[in-house]
This record gives C-alpha cells, structure tokens and sequence, in this order.
C-alpha cells in the first residue's frame, strides 16, 4: 500500500469541508460516471441446483423462509410453460438464467447502499486534473495512510476479469468462505477497463455511503496549473497554523507535458499573509483623491457669493 494517496477535487463546498471538518464523501457505486465501474456480469459455472440453493440462501436476506422458497417455486412455475425442466435441457437452460437474473438482482440490491471512496496514486496525472479537478482550477489533497489499519483499502485492477462466478458467490453464502468472499468484492467494486488504468485508482469501501469521518491525516495540498490566486492565498490563510500541511503549486516542466510540484515555502507564506484581505483601490486611496479634489476647488478671494433671485411668483 502506497503511504501517500491523493484526492482531486474542484474547490468548492464540499472541499472545503474535507479540510475544515476532517470528513469525505463514499459515492453509491450507481452514481459513478462509468456505468461499467461496479456492475459486474454473473458467470454461471454451476448446476441449477446450486443456483436454486443459492437464491434461496440470498432471498433470506430480505424474505422469510416461506417467501423465498415461495420465489424459487414460482421461477420453476414459469419454466414449465415450455416443458418439464428436469427432462429438456432447453427448458433447464431457461430456468438457470431466470436465477441467475434473481441472484445478480438480489446481489446489487445487497451492495446498493455501499459506499467507495476513490483515491489516485499520484498527484501529476494531468488527466485527472482535468477530469476531476476542474480543468486544473482545483486542488489536490494528499492523505497519508500509515497512521491506522485500512483492511478495506486496496488498488484497482485493471486486468480482472469482469463476471461475479456463481461458485465463489455460492461458496460465500453456502459455507462463509472468506477467500471466496474477497473474490465477489474484488471483482465488483475494484475491478475496471484497462482504459481506467492511467488514474492509478486506490478504493476504501464500507457498508454505507454518504458524509464520513475523514480516515486519513491530511498532509499536503496541491494547487492547479490554473488555480485562481484567491483560492491558493484563502487556503494560505486557512492553514495559516497547520504546519505539518505542506503547500505545493503545480508547474509543466520544461520541454515535456509532464507536471511537477513547487512547494510554498514560509516567504511565499509570509508575503500571502501580509497582503490579508485586499481593498478596492478608491477605498485604499480615498484619502488623496479629496485631497487632490480640495487643492482643485476654485479660491474665492473672500468675496461673497452672488445673490441668488427670488423665483417668480
């Protein structure tokens, strides 16, 4: 496991509540930008008694025991419309892939509450500034993931296969196999196209989703190619006493499209500081301009004003 790992993020809200509140955000898988990312196949390398077995074994979940059996009977109900199931093959083979729809419905139904934080394993990956960093106008936290255990915590496969086989869910439900478990949810929430590999993805799941207490110790922040000043100098401001936060600008290096890191260091603090909160420029200089308007009014020589007429009647 990588002792850094890092969130891009556009400034915002909800970033700014990652810092301020110690807290981050598990996405439902189903709100993922890629509709593949969490929706495995279901590969059935097991008889239909399995299966049988196996949907009956998922539906207690949410069912008694009367209803599940009730569910399992009425797929063998439907099947017959076309022959006796235990004698065509055809019609056995109708049979195993109306469980086999059951079983994947009940399985995302059973990690649709589940929650995935996504992490990189680098801050320089210039599409991931782009894609999720606001076109590089946002920031980049860097977390450290050696202060605690992180069983959850693992690296995307971009070469696993995408297909849920029945026999290791089976065997997970059927006699509790942890090895057989770990297969299902690898292949579910930490498995993606090769497409996805230049994000270098690192995935903490939990059971739930939503707000969450932040599970890592912040110790940096990177700041876009594009970043506006007045972000970088509020984050200055912000972690003004948070020493141990170290404070980088992204820069392209000479020559190349490579990105690399330039770290603020207490000068550059300093001056950011000093400035506090700019004024407007007729404020700052309101003092001379009335006193340049003064020096400007016309001397009267101590004669008094003309009379002014009466108005007609």
């Amino acid at each position: 496991m990588p002792n850094k790992l890092y969130k891009y993020r556009a400034f915002g809200v909800r970033a700014l509540r990652s810092l301020t509140e110690a807290e981050v955000h598990y996405s439902r898988p189903k709100t993922f930008n890629d509709p593949l990312d969490c929706d495995p196949t279901f590969a059935v390398d097991v008889g239909r008694a399995t299966l049988e077995k196996l949907l009956y074994r998922m539906l207690l979940r949410r069912l008694e025991k009367k209803q599940a059996a009730d569910r399992v009977g009425y797929l063998r109900y439907m099947s017959t419309e076309y022959g006796d199931f235990e004698t065509d093959k055809d019609v056995e083979a109708y049979l195993v892939r109306m469980l086999a729809r059951d079983i994947k419905d009940e399985l995302d139904d059973e990690f649709s509450q589940r929650g995935v934080l996504s992490l990189s394993a680098t801050w320089s990956s210039a599409l991931m500034w782009s894609h999720y960093a606001d076109e590089h106008r946002g920031i980049c936290v860097e977390y450290d993931t050696t202060d605690q255990e992180h069983p959850n915590l693992g690296p995307v496969s971009y070469r696993a296969p995408r297909a849920v086989k029945a026999s290791d869910l089976a065997r997970w439900k059927g006699s509790d196999d942890a090895a057989a478990r770990d297969r299902v949810l690898q292949t579910y929430f930490y498995a993606k196209s090769s497409e996805w590999k230049y994000e270098k993805e690192w995935r903490d799941v939990r059971d739930d989703n939503g707000v969450k207490e932040l599970p890592f110790r912040i110790t940096a922040i990177h700041f876009g190619l594009r970043c506006d000043h007045a972000v970088i100098s509020s984050m200055v401001r912000l972690l003004n006493d948070q020493s141990q936060i170290k404070l980088y600008t992204i820069r392209p290096k000479e020559e190349t499209f490579k990105l690399r890191r330039s770290r603020l260091g207490a000068e550059d603090i300093a001056e950011i500081n000093a400035t506090a909160i700019s004024e407007p420029g007729w404020l700052m200089f309101k003092d001379v301009f009335w006193e340049e308007e003064l020096e400007n009014l016309p001397e009267t020589g101590g004669e008094a004003l003309p009379e002014v007429p009466d108005p007609a009647p």
